[in-house]
């Protein structure tokens, strides 16, 4: 007998809801009732997949085969009465930059592309964990843009508004979870990445504390090569807080040589209630603009929350501000990703260096060239921003901020070193000005969860917000998050159609 779909299991009215409307906490609940079978949940999203969500061109490889395999596997573990992981059955998609055993790898163009061998290990602690790998998910080129569009791959549409950006450089991922294609994706996040796709397609989204989520296998870096970023991060995009807590737990740790001896044990959440909730409010810096509808949107959650008890006051001193800041983020990135330019892309660099190259390709081109000495200044400087967020959240459980400027902007064919963005009438370069809330609140290295806020009172389309945490207290901000949504003051709403 076959099991029912997924969703009907306590559907008083005999409707299916979509599989959009659902997170994968509640799949696994009806995975472990019986109520559904991993393979019947897999159909579901290939379905849709091969249906509306195609359109969206968010799955730019699939693996049907292997996925079916894996899902399959589950059941019939689940029907030994064998012990599953903590998210068997789970379909999730994967950003195509991360390898995947048997998926193609790029960063947004085919000419350097690799035929993955070996899964990353974000990949292999999902398969361990039962996740369901269903394919990789589009990007810009050199992960450089927020939208995600490239020659080779095409372009990929905001569920909410077709017109409109996902983000970037994690758009195929979060456009992929907002339609219901996966129940997770995981973005890789320098300078926004996860948190800009987050907040623009309306989910919950996991930056983690720098170092607990590994980055090997992640391209541009080589194939094989074993240092780990300095100053990125790899989390969840999901649907729910929930699921986004849930995933964490399953891919982070040591890997690598540090696997051999040293272990991860993050603390608990410092917060269980809303009541007595300590958030800051951080929404000016002179770097760092945000228009009237994100900051109208981002006042009426702080002052839900305190309605709901929690002690909310504005953050009138934070540990960084204005271009200083921004342009010590700069170095620190251009210094991150230098090794996985091509030598044509590095050449460019040191013309432009050479050339007194101003605006922000000159600062990236001169930190891709800077000195040693001149990078371990820099990262002495990260280091002091991160003990003085320290002192912020002794005071402050989470600090809230901006994700994203605006809502999300229609498609450009402009290049992003020339586009602009334009916020309550105002033109911005629109590389910098998209970015910058997450360059100027990562510098600390600290953890920031995304919480979707609803749609905005003038575009009608999602706006989301950071919740910040002192480093390696992820479980914190995750904790907020998960305490609003069962609120009632955040949540996802599918997009019409899925």
């Amino acid at each position: 007998m076959t099991a029912p779909t997924v969703g009907s299991a306590g559907s008083a009215s005999g409707t299916l809801p979509s599989l959009a409307a659902l997170d994968g906490t509640r799949m696994l609940a009806d995975l472990d009732s019986g109520a559904v079978t991993a393979r019947a949940l897999l159909e579901e999203h290939l379905a849709l997949l091969d249906g509306a969500g195609g359109e969206l061109n968010a799955v730019v490889d699939r693996d049907d085969e292997g996925a079916r395999a894996a899902a399959d596997a589950v059941d019939a573990a689940r029907a030994a009465g064998e012990p599953v992981g903590p998210l068997a059955g789970l379909p999730v998609t994967i950003k195509d930059a991360f390898d995947a055993a048997g998926m193609r790898t790029s960063h947004g163009r085919l000419s350097d592309a690799r035929q993955a061998t070996v899964d990353s290990p974000l990949v292999r602690r999902l398969r361990e964990a039962g996740a369901v790998v269903v394919g990789k998910t589009n990007v810009p080129v050199y992960l450089a843009d927020h939208q995600s569009v490239n020659e080779d791959l095409g372009r990929t549409l905001n569920p909410f508004d077709r017109e409109r950006s996902p983000g970037g450089s994690s758009g195929g991922s979060g456009a992929a979870v907002a339609a219901g294609i996966a129940v997770a994706d995981f973005g890789s996040d320098l300078a926004g990445s996860l948190r800009v796709p987050a907040a623009w397609c309306g989910l919950f989204g996991h930056r983690p504390s720098n170092g607990i989520v590994s980055k090997l296998g992640h391209m541009p870096w080589p194939e094989g090569g074993l240092l780990e970023p300095m100053v990125s991060a790899v989390g969840p995009m999901t649907r729910s807080a929930a699921d986004s807590a849930r995933f964490l737990d399953a891919i982070a740790g040591a890997e690598g040589l540090d696997a051999h001896a040293w272990r991860l044990e993050l603390p608990p959440a410092r917060v269980t209630s809303l009541a007595g909730a300590r958030v800051a409010v951080w929404l000016d810096d002179p770097a760092c603009p945000v228009d009237s509808e994100t900051r109208d949107a981002i006042r009426a959650f702080a002052d839900a929350l305190d309605r709901a008890g929690a002690q909310v006051e504005e953050l009138t001193a934070p540990p960084v501000r204005g271009e200083e800041a921004i342009e010590l983020f700069v170095r620190l990135q251009a210094g991150e990703v230098v090794h996985g330019l091509d030598p044509e892309a590095f050449a460019r660099s040191v013309h432009l260096a050479g050339a007194g190259a101003t605006g922000r390709a000159g600062d990236m081109a001169r930190g891709h060239v800077q000195s040693l000495r001149d990078a371990l200044n820099d990262f002495e400087a990260q280091r002091a921003i991160a003990a003085r967020w320290a002192e912020i959240h002794e005071r402050h459980h989470v600090v809230l901020c901006p994700a994203a400027p605006c809502a999300a902007p229609r498609h450009s064919d402009v290049p992003n070193d020339r586009r602009t963005l334009e916020l309550d009438g105002r033109p911005y370069p629109a590389g910098d000005a998209v970015g910058a809330w997450s360059r100027i609140s990562g510098l600390g290295g600290g953890p920031a969860t995304v919480v979707p806020l609803g749609a905005g009172a003038a575009s009608g389309l999602p706006i989301g917000a950071q919740l910040l945490g002192r480093y390696l207290d992820d479980r914190t901000p995750l904790a907020v998050a998960a305490l609003a949504e069962e609120a009632g003051l955040v949540g996802f709403t599918a997009p019409e159609g899925f």
